[in-house]
């Protein structure tokens, strides 16, 4: 296979950046005010039960992810579905990236767990106006992206481990902010879907 291959992990690693620069630009910003778009702010603690073992899920994703790219690149097997598959899997991936970038811009109170600090802020504005959870879909995109380039069943497994693990987490994260927020997070999940705009 050509050495092209080798180009997902530098989009892979453009991903990661994107999302560890707009976390560091967030957190250097002074958070005297809310974002724009936030609704009100917890004034206590709240945490998923579970909240760390869901995580374990992704982590899980992800090792199988890079496992599977790493066996398919590094000895030249990538299999070729169609014509164009890189092109797509790059498109999918950036827009992945593209997704979790907007999200966290509008979005400054994100946690790896499902746990909700004091003053933590729901945020109803940005993508949140359309979908959920906006930064496991883009983890999704991510291995979607993946599996599109590098179509094999561990690449493809690894889809569905992170779809498993983000709808795990969404849930969990679900379920604190309802518990923090009530009825007003109840009717804006009516007016919601956790990943799919309009579809789940």
């Amino acid at each position: 296979m050509s050495s092209v291959d080798y180009a997902i992990y530098l989009v892979h690693t453009l991903f990661w950046w994107s999302f560890v620069i707009a976390r560091m630009i967030l957190r250097s910003r002074e958070r005297s005010h809310t974002a724009p778009g936030a609704g009100p702010v917890t004034t206590q603690e709240f945490t998923a039960r579970f909240s760390r073992a869901v995580i374990g899920v992704h982590f899980l994703a992800f090792g199988v992810l890079y496992f599977g790219l790493g066996y398919a690149i590094v000895p030249g097997r990538v299999p070729v579905w169609f014509p164009g598959q890189r092109v797509a899997g790059s498109i999918v991936i950036a827009a992945g990236a593209a997704l979790m970038v907007w999200a966290l811009v509008c979005f400054q109170s994100w946690r790896f767990r499902a746990k909700l600090d004091v003053d933590h802020q729901l945020v109803t504005d940005g993508p949140f106006r359309y979908l959920r959870n906006p930064i496991y879909m883009g983890l999704n995109l991510l291995a979607l992206g993946s599996a599109i380039w590098v179509p094999t069943p561990i690449v493809w497994a690894s889809v569905l481990l992170m779809a498993v693990g983000s709808d795990l987490r969404a849930r969990a994260e679900e379920s604190v902010l309802a518990q923090a927020f009530g009825s007003r997070y109840r009717d804006y999940c009516a007016r919601t879907r956790r990943f799919i705009p309009g579809v789940y």
